[in-house]
């Protein structure tokens, strides 16, 4: 119970006023010597205790009407426990409708959102004058007060299922904030309309957060005295029935055009046994491949869809079910993928021919194809033309000058890949150390090693086989068969550059001789700036250098064991893969309402692309950028589908998928203890197509109720039978004044 003014109920206190006065006027019994005193005295007792009950009840009576008085002035309220919404007080109520996906569940061609809709336009119907409500949603944090009640019907109608969601309890914080506000207006802050939270949702497993719970209830706690009412509308099916496709995923995203292409999709069969297909469907032309999916109720499979031979480029696959369940977004998926043909590869050498087998090795498995010019030819070349290539090698280049260096590094930042391998003695340390040339290197040149013979070289230690370069050597050093891993085999350096790694850390050591020397160090440079990557050598890999005879036949010592054995090959194959982007793996798909951001190509660029895909106004599928922007960011690709990004030209320079989150197709309950747990017991309200809602929210309610008027009318009765009774007690007898002044006497003496 509270009251409106406490400092009254002081008034209280004169209760004893009546006490008082009925002390003061009580009246004493006359004393007279009568003859028959036996008789008399008898009398007297019998009228003194018929005198003690009014005078007792009249006092009663009056502190009560005293009490009653007091009590009215403070304006108590006790609160209710049934909902009564048809109460003069207004209310302040906030309503979160859960626009989930799971929300779309079809049950007799009305989904659980139309249900919730349906169910809110009832409430507003049932609010007094003068209520307050907002309207907020799972996808737009935050709300604000509507001016109208018409004007919350036209919200709510405008309601809709979006994929990119929170869960409900994310819009609760907001709730208590403008319900919280709203009580510390006014000057007195109970006559506040009374706040009211209503959450309609269908309560399944995305819609509940529980990691927020701790933030909720302290926020819950702050509000002021006497905090709010909140009541879960629970709409979902009490046991929902479907078939749904609660995941698609492409494993690898980047695909060689010599290996398979593998898309896997999980089916679940929910609360009924399933005989249906699933269909995956790459590109529009192609005939899809079908699966038969026979489960029981429960069980889930994950079914693998294997293509090969498709052309290099991008791809982009729909999955979906040939039997359409009650939940429409669990009935198709989406999977975008690029099979890769050969890597573009640029070597740039003094002497063309000194690069015959490294460009050889390269083209060994097909995986790259590779370009072989002069430093003189590559000077001409600009960061445009040089943007074709996905990686860039300096083979054995003596004097590399500042023009090389500031076009390569323009290279690097558009995410190009630059491997620098050192030439022999001939090199020119200078010319790698200038402040160009080390914006990029991982190292300073200082000078070359050299052992006479190779049995001496220096070992590649396997100790720090952890860069994704070097894991393979990891895994294959457990199989004794590999050549170059055996004790006579195993790879030496027996000449490599000395190098001195900067100080600030800016280097990483991929692979150590065993004397602790760098053997293969790449950069860590900074990716906001630079996209690519840059790794240096200390060995020489040319032609003259390891073969043991220059481009005219001549002698020349060995630097190296590698093409002893098929190491010199792998070597090549991983490093340079590696720069040109083997080990990014691509991410192509996306959950609904994640935002995207598309690396740019280095040429051609436009201001303007062209996004095409689901749901997409035509302002929307214009998306510009600025031109020192190296990504291209999607922001308004939210409905699952496929998506492709078109330049000015046409042609499609980037493609991409949307699903919704897998955990959207969960439609188990959130048990109701862990709302309770913030909202109270009894605040879940499980409500059907055939359910009364004003019936069903009786018991959910804790409304004010104002005794004043009850006072009030306790207080005008104890006054009427107060006035009766004091009339009736102390009235004269009509015959007193005739009586007999003996008689006169007895009656006084019998009062």
């Amino acid at each position: 119970m509270t009251f409106v003014h406490p400092l009254l109920l002081a008034g209280l206190a004169l209760v004893g006023i009546p006490v008082l006065i009925h002390l003061i006027m009580r009246q004493q019994p006359k004393h007279l010597f009568f003859p028959a005193l036996r008789f008399l005295l008898q009398q007297q007792r019998t009228n003194q205790r018929k005198l003690r009950l009014r005078h007792l009840l009249l006092l009663a009576l009056r502190i009560l009407l005293i009490a009653a008085i007091s009590l009215a002035l403070a304006r108590p309220k006790i609160f209710s426990e049934r909902l009564n919404l048809t109460t003069d007080r207004p209310v302040a109520a906030v309503m979160i409708f859960d626009t989930s996906p799971s929300m779309e569940y079809t049950v007799g061609g009305r989904t659980r959102l139309d249900e919730a809709k349906r169910r809110s336009l009832e409430l507003l119907e049932t609010l007094p004058q003068g209520s307050r409500v907002a309207v907020l949603d799972t996808v737009d944090q935050g709300g604000e007060w509507l001016h109208s009640l018409s004007q919350a019907r036209e919200r709510i109608g405008n309601l809709e299922i979006r994929p990119n969601n929170y869960p409900v309890t994310s819009q609760i914080i907001p709730a208590y904030e403008l319900l919280g506000k709203l009580a510390e207006t006014p000057d007195l802050p109970d006559e506040a309309p009374r706040g009211v939270l209503f959450v309609f949702s269908d309560r399944t497993i995305a819609c509940w957060n529980a990691n927020q719970m701790d933030q909720l209830q302290r926020r819950r706690d702050q509000l002021p005295a006497p905090g709010i009412t909140a009541l879960f509308v629970d709409v979902g099916v009490e046991n929902p029935a479907s078939v749904a496709l609660t995941n698609v995923e492409a494993p690898n995203q980047i695909i060689p055009s010599n290996k398979p292409v593998i898309i896997r999709a999980t089916v679940k069969a929910i609360g009924t046994s399933c005989d249906t297909e699933v269909v995956c469907q790459i590109g529009k032309n192609e005939p899809g491949e079908r699966k038969p999916v026979i489960l029981e109720a429960g069980q889930s499979r994950v079914f693998t869809f294997e293509r090969r031979g498709l052309p290099p480029g991008l791809h982009q696959a729909e999955i979906t079910l040939a039997t359409k369940g009650p939940l429409p977004f669990a009935n198709v998926g989406y999977a975008t993928f690029t099979v890769q043909g050969p890597h573009q590869v640029l070597v740039v050498a003094d002497d063309v021919a000194n690069a015959r087998i490294f460009k050889l090795a390269l083209e060994t498995r097909e995986a790259f194809q590779c370009e072989v010019i002069s430093l003189g030819e590559a000077r001409k070349l600009f960061p445009q033309e040089l943007g074709k290539y996905r990686a860039i090698c300096l083979l054995g280049l003596a004097k590399p000058d500042f023009t090389i260096w500031e076009r390569l590094e323009e290279y690097v930042k558009r995410g190009g890949g630059l491997a620098v391998i050192p030439g022999d003695q001939e090199t020119d340390p200078s010319s790698y150390n200038l402040a160009a040339a080390q914006k990029l290197l991982p190292g300073k040149l200082i000078r070359a090693v050299i052992a006479d013979e190779v049995e001496k070289g220096a070992v590649w230690s396997a100790a720090t086989y952890q860069h994704p370069v070097m894991a393979p050597f990891g895994e294959w050093s457990k199989n004794e068969t590999v050549d170059f891993l055996q004790p006579d085999k195993e790879p030496k350096a027996s000449g490599y550059w000395e190098i001195e790694l900067p100080k600030n850390q800016d280097a990483y050591v991929i692979v150590f001789y065993g004397e602790k020397k760098p053997a293969l160090i790449e950069r860590n440079l900074d990716r906001k700036t630079y996209r690519g990557h840059v790794m240096l050598f200390s060995t020489p890999l040319d032609d003259a250098n390891i073969s043991g005879k220059d481009s005219f036949g001549n002698n020349r010592p060995y630097w190296n064991n590698y093409l002893k054995s098929s190491f010199y090959l792998v070597l090549v194959h991983k490093t340079i893969g590696y720069l040109a982007g083997d080990a990014d793996s691509g991410n192509f798909n996306h959950p609904c309402g994640q935002n995207i951001l598309i690396p740019l190509p280095q040429t051609p660029r436009f201001p303007t692309y062209m996004l095409q895909g689901p749901g997409l106004s035509n302002a929307e599928s214009v998306v510009t950028v600025n031109p020192t922007q190296s990504d291209l960011p999607i922001t308004k690709a939210v409905m699952p589908g496929n998506y492709k990004v078109f330049g000015a030209d046409g042609r499609a320079m980037a493609a991409f998928s949307m699903n919704v989150a897998p955990e959207e197709s969960q439609l188990d309950k959130v048990p109701l203890e862990k709302i309770e747990a913030l909202f109270g017991p009894g605040a879940v309200l499980p409500i059907d197509q055939k359910t009364n809602f004003q019936d069903a929210m009786q018991n959910h309610w804790n409304q004010p109720l104002e005794l004043l008027p009850h006072l009030m009318i306790l207080i005008l009765l104890v006054l009427i039978v107060e006035n009766l009774l004091a009339n009736k007690f102390y009235r004269r007898q009509p015959d007193e004044e005739s009586q007999e002044p003996g008689s006169k006497l007895i009656h006084e003496f019998s009062r």
